[in-house]
């Protein structure tokens, strides 16, 4: 066979199967749904395809080959589950968190605005995490009605250093819909490891299961097992806006949220 005739053949392939993996459900990608009532929703996928409501995904930096990168967990929702004419956006509800042993911290090199960050990117668009919460940005919903995209995550160093800290880090996130007909998804993470074991990435995992995505203190935003005054702050600072201090979710911070939390006041139970 004539070699540009095999060169055809190969890359005839090559894209006929990069086609093909564009449009299949990706296992352990986060599956994006609505549920009955129009509110965006987060969920595993599977061997068998979408497999129920999860709000706890994993992420393991360095998996593609590039230090400190992943372009996983990707984002996949079924061919006509919305509507093309609209957008799905997310934000970032609280800063970068850390794994020490028992729970998660800020990240802090000196202060919360000096440790390790986290960049989240789409082609040009970016956000990088601060002290508080921080506005995403929207992607179209695709012409089928699906919504197959794949962020890059990139960790950031402390100011001052050369590389991030080994460790299992924290990122906490929500899903917004410009359909007006659709609501914000509950919050949700990711627990991703940077360079540590497999069995404190489950420990974490296992800990925000517990913890965070079946909460009994879902005021408490600084994760201390307390809510108290930096609570309270970090609702104020987010007054009439979305994100850190949306307790119940309808995507602004007003007085339910704030009565909620000072309901809510002391030791977390």
């Amino acid at each position: 066979m004539h070699k540009s005739t095999i060169n055809f053949i190969a890359s005839f392939t090559l894209l006929t199967t990069a086609s093909v993996n564009a449009s299949a459900q990706h296992i352990s990608d986060v599956g994006v749904a609505k549920n009955a009532v129009g509110q965006l929703t987060t969920n595993t996928i599977g061997s068998g395809g979408f497999e129920g409501a999860r709000r706890v995904f994993t992420a393991t930096f360095g998996d593609t080959g590039i230090a400190n990168f992943t372009g996983n967990p990707g984002f996949d929702a079924l061919p006509g589950a919305f509507n093309p004419a609209f957008r799905i956006g997310f934000n970032i509800r609280s800063s970068l968190l850390v794994w020490n042993g028992n729970g998660f911290s800020q990240t802090d090199s000196g202060g919360p605005l000096l440790g390790e960050k986290l960049k989240m990117s789409f082609l040009s668009a970016n956000v990088t995490t601060a002290a508080s919460a921080v506005a995403g940005f929207s992607l179209a919903i695709q012409p089928d009605g699906g919504w197959h995209r794949h962020f890059s995550f990139t960790i950031l160093p402390a100011f001052g250093f050369t590389a991030p800290d080994v460790g299992i880090y924290l990122l906490e996130l929500e899903l917004w819909p410009t359909d007006p007909s659709l609501s914000m998804s509950e919050p949700f993470w990711i627990v991703m490891n940077q360079g540590s074991s497999a069995a404190n990435q489950e420990l974490a995992q296992n800990w925000v299961e517990d913890n965070l995505a079946s909460s009994p203190c879902p005021a408490d935003f600084d994760l201390d097992g307390i809510v108290g005054g930096s609570d309270l702050a970090v609702l104020l600072s987010n007054w009439s806006g979305s994100g850190s201090g949306d307790i119940d979710g309808n995507g602004n911070v007003d007085g339910v949220d704030l009565a909620t939390l000072l309901s809510a006041w002391g030791s977390c139970q």
